[in-house]
């Protein structure tokens, strides 16, 4: 049963979406897509795939990735970013836009973090912003790395005021390598991936739907080089990413992590090597 605050704030959604049908129809179009998919995507199965222990899976990632991803997760400059988007967030939590869940947790981050300082990507790709939390760690990781430029999709929750605050966290000595896409990936990710001539690393975390995980999956994919890393916040809401994992080609190592802060999932899938291939 819905409280009494649920229909205001329906119909203030209603109205923010009425208002997009003649100001904006494409980005009305983009949403009313993206409620349609999220209502039927409710009947589908959960996910199956069991966490690894968080000092396993690091150990099978540096086993694979050859580098100590543990020493990067020591460096001054993660617990820089950690205090200051930290600062930042408790200044959001007092009024915020729209529900911080959008946001990963910092696990996740940290994890970006370290695989971005040890990768040294010249491209990353991801799919959801929220208030900025990963994008401001993996933003960190780039500058420290002096290469390497972050492409972000992203359609804002609906709510007023929402485009602004989109990646608010981040710090503004990093923002030279982001590049904000707006709009629902289904539109913008395949352009973008005709654009770039690979992509290093990969992050989903847009619309969670078993539909939209696997085509994002599958678009970047190809794209992805030899040896590339592809994460997933919210695996656990569907089979998408341990179905993509299992049955896709050159995928040399697949894995799942348990978040601290958040009760959901996140998976890693790495692409074989050429020499491994």
């Amino acid at each position: 049963m819905h409280s009494s605050e649920d229909q205001p704030g329906r119909r203030s959604k209603l109205a923010l979406l009425l208002r997009l049908l003649l100001k904006n129809p494409v980005e009305f179009r983009d949403r009313v897509l993206t409620v349609a998919e999220f209502h039927a995507d409710r009947l589908r199965p959960k996910a199956t795939i069991v966490p690894m222990e968080r000092d396993a899976l690091m150990h099978q990632l540096e086993a694979y990735l050859g580098g100590k991803l543990h020493s990067f997760l020591n460096e001054p400059a993660l617990s820089e970013i950690e205090n200051e988007v930290f600062q930042k967030q408790r200044r959001v939590i007092e009024r915020p836009v729209f529900e911080t869940y959008h946001d990963a947790d910092f696990l996740l981050a940290r994890l970006c973090y370290a695989l971005c300082r040890l990768q040294k990507p010249e491209v990353v790709v991801e799919t959801g912003v929220g208030y900025g939390v990963t994008s401001a760690f993996m933003l960190q990781a780039l500058s420290m790395n002096n290469k390497g430029q972050l492409w972000s999709i992203d359609l804002s929750p609906l709510a007023q005021g929402a485009d602004a605050q989109v990646g608010c966290l981040i710090p503004a000595s990093v923002r030279s390598r982001w590049h904000l896409l707006r709009g629902r990936t289904r539109r913008l990710l395949p352009p973008l991936m005709a654009q770039l001539s690979s992509v290093d690393i990969f992050l989903h975390d847009s619309l969670h739907t078993y539909r939209n995980m696997t085509w994002e999956f599958r678009t970047v994919w190809p794209k992805l080089k030899a040896g590339g890393v592809l994460l997933s916040d919210d695996i656990d809401m569907n089979r998408a990413f341990e179905e993509f994992a299992t049955h896709s080609s050159k995928v040399e190592l697949f894995a799942a992590g348990k978040q601290d802060n958040k009760s959901s999932l996140f998976g890693i899938a790495i692409k074989a090597r050429a020499s491994r291939v």
